[in-house]
């Protein structure tokens, strides 16, 4: 069989318990809002958003075959999971990319490889990355194809980032956190943001990995979905058959975040309560330049965004529209300008680049990954939907 060449020696008569299990998962993801970013993004109240009632479609045109065949199922799924899950809490604990790096790719890697190498200089940083667990929230989708790369989208639990050792200097380690009921985790599950991992496996004699972790959104109602062992397509990044390819959103979210909402790819968002835009790219230069003004000093702010390198993934619902995850890279700038304040190199920056003290000018680099929901050109709300998003400061240099 062609799946995960860690499963290759999985129990076969397992899969039937295993599979039962999965499909009979709760039906509610468990989420918060975006996780705070720099100090600068704060928690939902709503804690959980609900499977979406969204009117069904006509469905892209390059939907599966009825014989493509389904190459994971549910246990396979599981497993794979479990090791992804394994690997990240290694990593975690360890403050270690290396323990990651068979498992994480790409922006997933980068984003928790950054954070490692900050809160390793500065251990008071205020940003970790919610604990991957292995808890599925039935909410998958499974590329239909005989041929590789193959691409898998699934949710699952996440726990708070702070690991064991952090529980036990602060005092608040539980010694029942083994228990079947373990009070203290399951309200760290209910109050972490329920993930969504992106994984590919390149070749039959590859592991999947993980190419994006995105946390989801509170109150958000995920667009209807085909059952996970029906499959679904990997869409062209340049199908018409959307409000806008793929390949473009990535794009658009980019200008409408450096240059504000009046620019004219604004018309295809949904934008109502959109915390990246009110935090991030032109509203964050605007408020960091407002807050030097007022101090008389002569720093000039300025925000430049655009689409990542990492490749997009869209994939079907199999019920119109489509799941598309890209990531937005987000530049801050602060520049001396010629006058005689300089912003300052320290922490995080420091911890990323090696700069310290006074510099001319500083230019932080924000990964923004981010997962859309993009409605057909048939659909009655053509408006692109924010899903869910992981921010992190991944770059600095002068």
């Amino acid at each position: 069989m062609n799946y995960d060449v860690q499963d290759r020696a999985a129990d076969v008569r397992a899969r039937g318990d295993q599979q039962k299990r999965v499909r009979h998962a709760r039906r509610v993801l468990p989420v918060i809002g975006l996780a705070a970013v720099l100090g600068l993004t704060g928690c939902s109240a709503d804690y959980w958003p609900q499977f979406g009632e969204r009117q069904t479609e006509e469905a892209p045109s390059a939907q599966p075959s009825s014989i493509a065949p389904v190459p994971v199922s549910s246990a396979q799924l599981h497993r794979i999971v479990e090791q992804v899950a394994a690997d990240a809490n290694a990593g975690d604990d360890a403050l270690d990319a290396s323990k990651i790096e068979d498992r994480f790719v790409e922006d997933a890697l980068e984003q928790r490889a950054s954070n490692y190498k900050i809160r390793s200089a500065v251990p008071d940083y205020a940003v970790v990355p919610p604990r991957i667990t292995d808890d599925e929230l039935d909410y998958s989708l499974v590329q239909s194809t005989e041929s590789w790369p193959r691409t898998v989208f699934v949710t699952v639990a996440s726990t708070s980032g702070e690991t064991t050792a952090d529980a036990a200097a602060d005092g608040t380690a539980d010694a029942s956190a083994d228990g079947a009921d373990g009070g203290d985790d399951a309200e760290a599950k209910k109050t972490s943001p329920s993930l969504a991992l992106i994984l590919t496996q390149q070749s039959a004699h590859e592991n999947f990995q993980v190419s994006r972790v995105i946390a989801l959104q509170g109150g958000i109602s995920m667009p209807e979905a085909a059952p996970a062992e029906d499959g679904t397509a990997l869409l062209a990044n340049d199908i018409s058959t959307l409000v806008l390819a793929p390949e473009d959103v990535g794009d658009a979210y980019a200008a409408v975040l450096q240059d504000g909402t009046d620019v004219p790819e604004a018309k295809y968002f949904s934008l109502e309560g959109d915390t990246i835009l009110e935090n991030y790219g032109k509203a964050r230069a605007k408020t960091a330049q407002a807050t030097a003004d007022d101090k008389g000093q002569t720093m000039k702010y300025s925000a430049v965004a655009r689409q990542g390198e990492s490749p997009v993934v869209a994939l079907s619902t199999g019920a119109g529209g489509a799941l598309v995850a890209t990531t937005v890279m987000d530049e801050q700038i602060v520049d001396a300008a010629g006058g005689r304040y300089k912003p300052q190199a320290q922490a995080a920056i420091t911890a990323l680049s090696g700069l310290e003290g006074e510099q001319e000018r500083i230019v932080q680099q924000v990964a923004h990954q981010m997962l859309f929901f993009v409605p057909s050109k048939s659909s009655d709300d053509p408006k692109i939907t924010l899903l869910g998003v992981t921010s992190e400061l991944v770059g600095a240099s002068n």
